[in-house]
């Protein structure tokens, strides 16, 4: 007869290993605390307009206008953070506004110090859905627009002799009263970025 103790001993084991890993994984590197700070944000443009087609239907179009001051602190005391591939893109209504997300330039965050970035979002979406302009309207009516601006990049961790590579997303939730037309943008700012999904890559 097999005693299970024998079987439970090696489940507990890589159980304790795993929440071990975790737990100095979250101490030493502590990737939830290196997250990207709106100190500002300006929206000149954002507004709908018709688009007429030669084939004699219209669609509707969305313009904007977004410039944001982004900042990073790390509070860490030993590891420098390289942050590579990191893009930001608007998102409205849970759906991806313009062609392509604005690539920043790479940079090494060193040990307790910012860095600051300056994100471009401007364009036009073409063909917006039904549902997304029905939200415009509405928000537009309750005096007050809500974007998401996501923000990707890898943080790339090194210590003699390994390295460590991480991919992060971020949600930086905007919140603007509708854009004058005048010339003059909404302004926001303060807003502490969320971690939305991450995962380890090398």
């Amino acid at each position: 007869m097999v005693n299970p103790f024998c079987l439970c001993s090696p489940i507990c084991n890589l159980i304790g290993t795993v929440i071990l890993t975790y737990t100095l994984w979250g101490i030493y590197f502590r990737p939830y605390a290196v997250r990207p700070f709106v100190d500002g944000a300006a929206l000149a443009t954002f507004d709908l307009f018709p688009v007429v087609h030669r084939a004699g239907h219209n669609t509707t179009a969305l313009r904007y206008d977004l410039k944001l001051n982004m900042s990073f602190f790390s509070d860490h005391r030993i590891y420098n953070i390289r942050f590579e591939h990191l893009t930001a893109g608007l998102y409205y209504n849970g759906t991806k506004i313009g062609p392509s997300d604005d690539t920043l330039p790479s940079f090494k965050l060193r040990t307790r110090r910012h860095r600051t970035v300056y994100p471009v979002l401007q364009g036009r979406a073409r063909n917006v859905s039904e549902v997304v302009a029905e939200a415009f309207v509405r928000e537009r009516e309750q005096g007050q627009f809500n974007i998401d601006v996501r923000v990707k990049t890898t943080l790339t961790y090194r210590w003699w002799p390994e390295t460590s590579t991480y991919y992060y997303e971020y949600h930086c939730w905007l919140q603007f009263t509708p854009p004058s037309g005048n010339g003059t943008p909404a302004l926001t700012g303060g807003v502490k970025c969320g971690g939305a999904k991450w995962w380890m890559v090398a």
